[in-house]
């Protein structure tokens, strides 16, 4: 995509020796080093590692300090467990605690950790608190709240973006500190409603804030996707996928917590980056279903790039590249720009890049990359890749409609819709060129007619799309596109890659009705797949 670069500039607060010493709260500056403990945020460091040992060392009770790679890497224990120092080594361990800190046991009696173990501690008034945190008699200070934050749908005629409305702000990371201690770390409900202990002894004060962070956790605790800012100062022209700034870092915003005690909302609104707040959420649903399709498993740790006053020269993209930044070791990233098309408030392209990463966490990607455009057939490897992701999007918005902005202009087609994509030819193979939406819309039409799409997702992982060479013999290709629009300097490679008929033929091979594949694929017509015949393993 080409998009427009909107040169904004947030607020950037941060200076002195103590690049954790400020953060931005709207416009103004607020003493919260809400980053630090939790390692969501940085700046590189000058020496490898900063000086941390090969052994690891404690950054605090609750994370861990590595060296990965030449890079200082922090990592947030497990609920659960803390950081400690045996041996000379340093880990998160379940078993081990804080000395001298206070928690409710699995009997409900209060507990206090002491010499790496919990043991029980003489309380007649009742234990208050969880088994985090907890406090004889007198319950903890709590603080309650609720994250909300501006999103723009599409205009009921696709004109442009409709108005801001305010959403909840589900599964995000909301932390409590006093200065720089963190006091305690919850995730938002599907309200958006957050529930956190503050610090005592009371009244709360300048130094107590509440964070939240556009960060969500893996079942072990550890920080598994986010939203960040690459760091790279606001430019006209386009950047590198891969490229980052001096300051990268996820994604976050801070409150007085004496301020939302006395009733403040916590909104996030459009000039403090709700539209990151936003691809947040696609990431959420995302990782929510990669886990539900695929029996609780995790998808790849995965790293959203977005920045205000960025665009990337793909406008939107993924690749199953790793990285270590913003404090954790990504294991695949994503690219969204930021300019003036606002392109951030289309769930259509991010939950379609999200696409990608779910092939790639569960799935095999056929790795075959160029130029395309939606209503030009392309090259069956990319076409198969490119129109999963669509039918992703579309699955989980319940949605036949794929919309966009580019160049200041929306647009949207509605996959459903007769005649919408370009269909393909029932006399040119299994292996021939496919409009990348038609492909989507032939997905779309095998749930429909088998009335679920579980089967899909099933096929996806399927051992025989996972297994090189493929069925059907496919290799991909190179190629370039002239100014015309024209494929040139096409080249097949050796390298075998999945393509539509593999799937066709996993889902056939699973006992897909041969009925509903037909609906799909509409052999006489458009597609001949032939579902009496699939290649099975």
């Amino acid at each position: 995509m080409t998009l427009v670069a909107l040169l904004l500039s947030l607020c950037a607060c941060s200076s002195g020796a103590d690049p954790c010493a400020r953060t931005c709260e709207g416009v103004d500056c607020a003493p919260v080093p809400s980053t630090c403990v939790l390692a969501l945020a940085g700046t590189p460091p000058e020496a490898p590692c900063e000086g941390v040992p090969a052994q690891g060392t404690c950054a605090s009770a609750l994370s861990l300090l590595r060296c990965v790679d030449g890079q200082r890497v922090e990592e947030a224990c497990a609920e659960g467990s803390s950081c400690g120092e045996s041996g000379g080594l340093a880990g998160c361990r379940a078993p081990s605690c804080t000395e001298g800190v206070l928690r409710c046991g699995a009997s409900g009696g209060l507990e206090r950790c002491g010499a790496g173990a919990w043991t029980a501690a003489p309380c007649t008034a009742g234990c208050q608190g969880d088994a985090v945190l907890g406090t004889c008699g007198e319950a903890p200070a709590r603080l309650e709240g609720t994250v909300r934050f501006a999103r723009r749908l599409p205009a009921a005629d696709y004109s442009g973006w409709g108005p801001a409305e305010l959403v909840p702000g589900q599964g995000l990371l909301v932390a409590s500190y006093r200065g720089t201690r963190l006091v305690d770390l919850r995730e938002t409900d599907a309200d958006g409603h957050f529930s956190l202990q503050v610090a005592s002894p009371l009244p709360l004060t300048d130094e107590d804030q509440v964070v939240v962070y556009a960060a969500g956790r893996s079942a072990s605790g550890a920080v598994a996707y986010a939203v960040a800012d690459p760091g790279l100062a606001p430019d006209a022209k386009e950047r590198a996928p891969g490229v980052l700034g001096e300051g990268p870092r996820v994604w976050s915003w801070s409150r007085s917590a004496r301020a939302l005690a006395s009733g403040a909302a916590f909104t996030l609104g459009e000039r403090e980056g709700a539209g990151a707040a936003r691809l947040f959420d696609s990431l959420r649903l995302a990782w929510r279903e990669g886990k539900r399709r695929y029996a609780g498993r995790e998808g790849l740790p995965l790293v959203a790039w977005l920045g205000y006053g960025t665009r990337w020269s793909c406008g939107a993209c993924f690749a199953g590249w790793s990285v270590t930044a913003a404090g954790r070791r990504w294991e695949a990233q994503a690219w969204f720009s930021a300019d003036a098309d606002e392109g951030y408030w289309s769930d259509a392209v991010s939950l379609h890049e999200l696409g990608h990463w779910l092939m790639a966490s569960y799935g095999t990607v056929p790795d075959e990359g160029g130029p395309h455009t939606l209503g030009v057939p392309t090259f069956p490897g990319q076409a198969w890749s490119e129109g999963w992701a669509t039918f992703f999007s579309a699955d989980l918005r319940a949605s036949s409609r794929y919309y966009d902005k580019q160049d200041g202009t929306m647009f949207y087609v509605d996959l459903a819709e007769e005649g919408a994509v370009t269909s393909p030819r029932p006399d040119a193979g299994l292996l021939q060129r496919l409009d990348e939406a038609a492909v989507s819309a032939l997905l779309l039409r095998a749930a429909r007619a088998a009335g679920a799409s579980a089967p899909l997702y099933s096929a996806l992982s399927a051992p025989q799309m996972k297994k090189s060479p493929w069925g059907r013999g496919y290799r991909q290709h190179t190629w370039r596109m002239d100014p015309g629009g024209a494929y040139v300097d096409v080249v097949q490679t050796d390298v075998p890659a999945p393509a539509l008929p593999d799937f066709l033929d996993a889902l056939a091979c699973a006992g897909f009705s041969r009925t509903a594949l037909d609906a799909a694929t509409q052999p006489t017509r458009a597609y001949p797949y032939p579902s009496d015949k699939p290649l099975c393993p």
